[in-house]
This record gives C-alpha cells, structure tokens and sequence, in this order.
C-alpha cells in the first residue's frame, strides 16, 4: 500500500513523447521513458533464471534454440511476474495505445561481449508458419516490439535496421518502438533488424512484444 500510495498513476500513464528515427514503417525512440534508477532495479530479477535465449519454431510448435542468437534471457510468466513488471507493462501499453493485455509476458535480455542476435524479424512469418492464418486469428500478429534499455556502460551493440539504414544505441531508461506489420496485419519486411554484438560490457534491455489482439484476459 505503501508503494501504491507513492506513484502518481496518472503521470506514470503519460509516457515522454517519442520522435521518429523512421515514419514509414515506424521506428520511434523515446528518451528517458523510465529513470535509470528503475532500470538498475529490474537487472537482479534475472538472477536464477537467465537461460539460453529461444526462437519460437512454428513447425514443432515449440521454442528452440537457434544458431542466430547466443544471448540469454529471462522471461517473467505469470508465475514470476513482479510488481514494477506489471507497472513497467502498463506505460509500454499506454505509450503504444494498446490495451495491456496485447502484451506478451516480459524478458529481459542479457549480452555478454561478443554475444548477439544476428538479422531477424518479429512479426509471425507467413513464410515459416504452416497454419499462419489460424495463428494470427488465434493469436494475433505481432505488431509492435518495444524494448527499453536497462544499461549504457558497454560499447558497440546497436539496435540496427540494414534495409532502414537504421542504428541506435539507447541510453539507461530509453526505449525504442518499432511496428512490425502493416495496417492489414501482413508483415512489413523493412523490419528486419539485429542486436549487434558489444566489444566491451554487458548490455541488458528489455523486450516486449505486442501482439494484434489480447492474449490474455
């Protein structure tokens, strides 16, 4: 009750504009989204459980790992979500303006020198996803993919769009949104982008996912 009595929600909900570093498709960043004090607090939640990061294999239905990436990663279900998770959950939802319940669980991602994950897209492929159309009616596409930058104290490790001609590298507490698919929900292949490997330091960010539709009630 404490801590509820300390936040003034009706700020918290009023994320900092962002500006564009592409309109068409949407590439947005957004300075100082949270304090880096905040994000310094949620980098202890992965201890215990960072894993070899996964893709998600539509043929097997399962998530596997894959030779592009070699980061780990932890992901809060709702048998490990915290508080400030659900908190951090709700500005992401009212800076996208979506319902917060398109959001996908969230993971933190953690780089070790050298460690990235090479040219990739977000968005549910039609390309790889036999039953691709009952996916996305079942659970919708993946439209946005916001993350938010927990550390700056490495070198190298951009965000990077090739076909955008796009790298970023965020500062503790910003973040930086990207839509993954068009107005009909088909993807938007400009998308494709990378987690460039640090040369020094680790990089921790956070990566939420933003699907079409609820995914949870």
């Amino acid at each position: 009750r404490r801590v509820a009595a300390a936040i003034d929600l009706g700020a918290w909900l009023r994320p900092p504009p962002g500006d564009a570093l592409s309109t068409d498709p949407v590439v947005h960043r957004i300075a100082g989204f949270v304090r880096p004090e905040l994000c310094a607090q949620l980098i202890p939640y992965t201890q215990g459980r960072l894993q070899r990061a996964r893709v998600y294999d539509p043929v097997s239905r399962a998530d596997i790992v894959d030779a592009h990436r070699d980061n780990t990663q932890a992901t809060f279900d709702l048998d490990a979500v915290e508080f400030v998770h659900a908190l951090l959950q709700a500005r992401i939802a009212a800076a996208c303006g979506v319902d917060r319940r398109q959001l996908e669980p969230v993971a933190i991602l953690h780089y070790a020198p050298g460690q990235q994950i090479a040219d990739h897209f977000d968005f549910v492929d039609p390309d790889r996803t036999p039953d691709y159309a009952a996916e996305v009616a079942r659970n919708g596409q993946r439209i946005i993919t916001f993350l938010l930058y927990l550390n700056d104290d490495y070198q190298a490790g951009e965000t990077e769009f090739p076909r955008l001609g796009i790298r970023h590298r965020g500062q503790a507490g910003d973040a930086l949104l990207f839509v993954n698919a068009l107005a009909d929900l088909s993807p938007d292949k400009r998308t494709l982008h990378a987690g460039r490997p640090t040369t020094q330091g680790e990089k921790w960010i956070v990566s939420q996912f933003i699907r079409s539709r609820p995914t949870r009630s």
